[in-house]
């Protein structure tokens, strides 16, 4: 049973519904973890059709989540927001490391799309400003750490409320690599 001071989570933001986005509101509607989710893209046909193909999926399967479009501003005064834009990119902070360490001039472009990162959780987080005070930020966007550390730098919000996603993906994506190339079934090497 739920202490007291335990808060109902009771509206989740989705900032960037395009694959990971989407497929991050489908997981939320099918448990209906929270009451509202709330998706902010700043193409707003795709945001739109999101909600509309979202909407259809928490009707189908009697979810407990309504789902409707929002602004950055009402995405900061939910409980949790999930910050997906940007994540694109399958490439890890290891990738921009090698590349910001080597000279060859493929790595000029891969630090210029760290610093566009850098640019949208900015452009997000000046959006959104001021947070409700409780507000959790979840960062799910490479390179995770840079890009978490800048969130929680940039958003005001104490350490504790920013987290990133991890290298949980990475790590996935690794195993299933060595399964094609050994041969085997990636659930063979969950212990990796």
């Amino acid at each position: 049973m739920p202490s007291r001071n335990t808060k109902a989570i009771t509206r989740i933001a989705i900032i960037g519904v395009g694959q990971v986005g989407a497929a991050a509101a489908y997981a939320l509607i099918l448990s209906s973890v929270a009451s509202e989710l709330l998706l902010v893209d700043i193409k707003t046909d795709l945001r739109d059709g999101q909600v509309r193909d979202l909407s259809d999926v928490s009707y189908s399967c009697n979810s407990g989540t309504r789902v409707r479009a929002a602004t950055h501003k009402e995405a900061s005064q939910c409980d949790i927001v999930v910050i997906t834009a940007g994540s694109k990119s399958y490439r890890g902070m290891s990738y921009y490391m090698s590349m910001v360490l080597s000279n060859i001039s493929s790595g000029e472009t891969s630090v210029q799309h760290m610093w566009q990162k850098i640019a949208i959780i900015e452009s997000i987080n000046n959006a959104m400003k001021p947070f409700e005070s409780g507000t959790i930020l979840l960062i799910v966007a490479n390179p995770v750490d840079l890009l978490t550390s800048f969130a929680q730098e940039h958003s005001g919000l104490p350490a504790s409320q920013v987290l990133g996603s991890g290298t949980f993906l990475d790590s996935v994506r690794l195993r299933g690599i060595l399964a094609d190339k050994a041969g085997v079934r990636a659930y063979n090497l969950q212990s990796l």
